[in-house]
């Protein structure tokens, strides 16, 4: 197997955890490369990085064991951005280097040359999963769409499956690329970190709750996010199948692994949309995980470099010590365009601004997003998860009260899901969601839930933008529901006493 031979220039940027980029003489890096090692790229969707972050600013090893696993055996850039905002062309620029541009669609007539093409000129096999883009011709991949499928339907149902289908093509043998494109963790906010759903369906059970007319009140914000970050835990369980698959096929070491994601999402309250980009919100939107394992690498290290989602496909050419064949806006991960960057600069969604903050600033601004769900929602144990939102907190743990004076009615959503939980259909009903009447109109109430008889989450009422209705929605453990019957009780809590709804 031919060895391409390491300068003193590339043993130099070695040490400091950087190299040579693309656009530059190229040289070798690490181990040595395999002259066809397997290729795995993972695109997730709608996923700020920071949310990985304990308060050291490391992955949370607990929470997310497997992307701390990952990080460990390769270079994790966590300064990484997206440089556009929707994925429809978050995606494609991902899998070409190229920068988005308006009128244009996600399909290979507007994507000409990709990373697909220079696999097929190294003689690869492919194994393309598209979710919302159509960027592999038929010609490359076998099923290649030539117009980018409906992203609705594939939001609302199949993406554990499509993603365990394509893990298992994950096979030795033939030199292969293997890209996978998952809506996860996107919402619908649906999964535990278990693999469990909170509902039979994809839809809210409270209808617009994690959509515009939600976005005014705070603590369904707080709510919403609880929900993401228990969903984040469930990608981090499918991220492990990946690894797990590799592994089983005893091709991990072999395997250049790249894992990112297109953009993020702003848990911002009081604001008409979270996935288009301004100043106000590019601390949250633009942060994305970013993880590059060489073959052959056993050594984790990190990157502050300011490295792009557009920068992908230069930087897996880099690493293979490959051409791209076609000019592209990316630059190496890896090397000194991106070593020098010291902002973060993307256009707007409509294509009408550009938006640029200095990277000190971006980035003190991304710590305080941190240690606000810090604050709230803790790192480690799952427990924190569900303890750090909502008033009144020190109810948590305790007995409800057998007999508490009537202060309303409450009726919740899919009652029939308690009366009889099965862990093996795959549903767990820990969303506690439903109507209350019998309150002042247009007033909010501090709430507490007991499931089986203990006070498992405390929260807040709230009303949707124009809906007169009272609403509730808590989160409780999955540890709280025990295999067939519960008993769920919701109470206000008002004077230090608790009221029966």
């Amino acid at each position: 197997m031919r060895v391409v031979l390491a300068t003193l220039a590339a043993a130099a940027a070695l040490a400091l955890g950087v190299s040579c980029s693309s656009d530059e003489p190229r040289a070798h890096r690490g181990p040595a490369t395999p002259k066809q090692p397997y290729v795995v790229l993972l695109v997730m969707d709608e996923f700020p990085g920071d949310s990985l972050l304990d308060s050291n600013r490391r992955i949370d090893p607990v929470r997310y064991p497997n992307f701390a696993a990952l990080a460990g055996d390769a270079t994790w850039f966590r300064n990484a951005y997206s440089v556009y905002d929707s994925t429809t062309k978050a995606v494609p620029l991902i899998l070409d280097g190229m920068k988005p541009h308006a009128g244009t669609a996600a399909d290979r007539r507007y994507h000409p040359h990709s990373i697909y093409d220079m696999f097929a000129r190294h003689g690869y096999r492919i194994v393309d999963s598209e979710e919302a883009t159509a960027l592999c011709p038929p010609s490359i991949c076998r099923g290649g769409r030539t117009r980018r499928p409906a992203i609705i339907p594939n939001l609302l149902g199949g993406r554990p499956q499509r993603f365990n289908r394509w893990v298992r093509s994950i096979k030795a043998g033939k030199p292969t690329l293997w890209v996978k494109h998952v809506l996860l963790p996107h919402g619908p906010y649906l999964y535990l970190p278990s693999g469990a759903r909170t509902r039979p369906g994809p839809g809210d059970l409270l209808r617009g709750m994690n959509s515009v007319p939600g976005f005014r009140d705070e603590f369904l914000t707080r709510h919403n996010e609880q929900r993401y970050l228990l969903q984040l835990g469930f990608t981090d369980r499918l991220l492990g199948r990946l690894v797990g698959q590799l592994k089983r096929e005893g091709i991990y070491d072999d395997t250049l692994i790249v894992a990112t994601a297109d953009h993020g999402i702003a848990f911002q309250v009081g604001v008409q949309t979270r996935r288009s980009v301004s100043q106000s919100n590019v601390e949250e939107l633009t942060p994305v995980p970013l993880f590059v394992k060489r073959p052959g690498q056993r050594r984790g290290q990190i990157s502050d470099a300011y490295a792009r989602t557009l920068d992908v496909t230069p930087t897996i050419a880099d690493v293979l010590g490959w051409k791209l064949g076609y000019r592209a806006d990316g630059h190496s991960a890896f090397g000194p365009i991106t070593r020098r960057r010291n902002s973060v600069t993307l256009t707007t969604r409509d294509f009408s601004a550009i938006v640029r903050v200095p990277g000190r600033r971006w980035e003190a601004r991304r710590r305080a997003v941190v240690r606000r769900r810090l604050r709230q929602f803790g790192s480690g144990d799952l427990a924190s998860l569900y303890t750090g939102i909502g008033p009144h907190r020190n109810l948590i743990g305790r007995q409800a009260p057998s007999a508490a004076r009537a202060a309303g009615r409450a009726a919740l959503s899919e009652a029939g899901l308690f009366a009889d939980v099965r862990r093996a259909s795959g549903v767990v009903p820990t969303q506690i969601t439903g109507d209350l009447a019998g309150g002042r109109a247009g007033a909010t109430r501090d709430l507490a839930v007991a499931v089986n008889g203990r006070i498992e989450a405390v929260g807040r009422s709230f009303y949707l933008d124009g809906d007169r209705t009272e609403h509730f929605a808590l989160m409780v453990p999955e540890s709280a529901l025990h295999e067939g019957r519960n008993s769920i009780e919701l109470f206000e809590v008002a004077a230090g006493r608790l009221l029966a709804l």
